[in-house]
């Protein structure tokens, strides 16, 4: 590579004043340092380094990595087949004796537990406390991406809570939709019609939210629908009637009301089905909101 331009340069800098050619000075040592470095392409990673090539810097530190879609009970049940999880907690969650003691088939359990420390405990597992680097409860971080994980945390779920189907959202969206979409939507973004210029502080729950609802157990949703958070405006609903929809809002209702919930952000239905069901929706929503301002345009000016 020729240097013959930055020579021509300097021959020139008599003209220039002392400032100036001091800085020009200064530009050229840079120019041939950085054009000196181009003759080789070699790179070499000192001794020290050698532990920043190693593929376990990348996991991170016992952070959740949240899916992108609802996790699937379905498919988080092939990932439980396939992990052979059976073998400790039974096919229907019940533990096998020397095993396991937690019986994932229990409501009074299930009820108590956070989604987002069920996950932990599966990627990351349980380290012994008598044999140091062993574990009580194995890894599966290296195993299973985390979309698996997150199935197979809300399948656990499913043995002692089963998700509503279909038809039981159905009953209940008409019931949601008269007594919490007015501040959460009718699709749980927390972006119902008393929210329009935001004049609700705090904002309501955006149920689709993963960081927030994974980190919360059903006996605690069952308490802020049941007794209502006073700090934040969420009134209570224990003991109240609906009487347009025939329904008194007591104790197992409220259950049910938390399974609702949390299917803004869990699904009884394989991936692929769930994407194609969201996808539809999101179709059906633009062709609404497209043919309603269509019809605004076409409207006459008074």
């Amino acid at each position: 590579m020729s240097l013959s331009k930055p020579k021509m340069v300097l021959d020139n800098h008599k003209n220039l004043s002392p400032a100036a050619s001091l800085l020009l000075a200064l530009s050229t040592c840079l120019v041939v340092v950085g054009l000196s470095a181009c003759t080789s392409s070699k790179v070499t990673v000192p001794a020290s380094d050698h532990g920043l090539v190693s593929t376990k810097v990348t996991l991170g530190d016992r952070e959740p990595i949240w899916p992108n879609d609802d996790p699937s009970v379905p498919d988080g049940k092939g990932v439980y087949e396939a992990q052979n999880c059976a073998s400790c907690h039974g096919a229907d969650g019940k533990p096998v004796a020397g095993k396991a003691s937690v019986d994932f088939s229990s409501k009074e359990w299930g009820r108590k537990q956070k989604p987002v420390e069920q996950y932990d405990f599966i990627t990351f597992g349980k380290e012994s406390e008598t044999t140091k680097g062993g574990f009580e409860h194995p890894t599966v971080q290296l195993k299973l991406r985390p979309p698996q994980i997150w199935n197979m945390v809300f399948y656990v779920r499913s043995l002692s809570t089963p998700p509503l189907t279909d038809t039981e959202i159905a009953d209940m969206s008409p019931v949601f939709g008269g007594n919490c979409a007015v501040c959460h939507g009718a699709k749980g973004y927390g972006n119902g019609p008393l929210m329009k210029g935001n004049v609700l502080e705090p904002a309501p729950a955006n149920f689709q939210s993963f960081p927030r609802f994974f980190d919360r157990t059903d006996e605690l949703l069952w308490d802020h629908i049941a007794n209502g958070i006073k700090w934040e405006g969420m009134p209570n609903f224990l003991g109240k009637t609906d009487k347009a929809k025939k329904i008194t809002f007591d104790e197992p209702y409220i259950w049910k009301l938390v399974g609702y919930v949390r299917h803004f952000h869990e699904s009884n239905a394989p991936e692929d089905a769930t994407r194609a069901r969201q996808a539809k929706e999101d179709k059906e929503e633009k062709e609404s909101k497209d043919k309603g301002e269509q019809s605004n345009i076409s409207k006459p000016q008074t």
